[in-house]
């Protein structure tokens, strides 16, 4: 009994976890990799992602602010601000995605820049294609 109990639970529990959507867990990833080579451009290797939070405005734009953090000699990231933090924002504009550095004053110094192919089914269809004429 305690364990249908438990299992119902942990159902209910999973069901109100939310996966992101395609396009916003490509965005994520891109934009961790383009930060984290950004980072070592900087010759700041050592920085580690302490926080990833998603902007999703109304307009065409989805913004994602990454905060990296050098941890402690311990190798421990904490929060508070005595450590050495790096804030960027990453910003996709439909088939482009912008890295970039805001500032006090509210503008942002872009640093890189990606296109993003699309991602229609015409063109996966169209990739399949090629590749099973490559195969073959």
């Amino acid at each position: 009994m305690k364990i249908n109990n438990l299992f119902l639970v942990s159902i209910l529990l999973l069901t109100g976890c939310q996966l992101p959507d395609q396009k916003t867990h490509q965005q994520q990833e891109i934009c961790k990799s383009l930060a984290e080579g950004y980072l070592k451009i900087q010759n700041r290797q050592g920085y580690e992602l302490w926080k990833l939070k998603n902007h999703n405005p109304q307009t065409k734009t989805d913004t994602v602010e990454l905060t990296y953090k050098k941890p402690n000699e311990n190798g421990v990231v904490v929060s508070a601000s005595l450590l050495s933090t790096v804030v960027l924002e990453c910003t996709r504009k439909e088939q482009q995605i912008v890295m970039s550095i805001p500032q006090t004053t509210g503008e942002s110094i872009p640093v890189l820049e990606v296109q993003v192919p699309p991602t229609s089914t015409d063109t996966q269809k169209n990739l399949g294609l090629v590749a099973q004429t490559k195969i073959q």
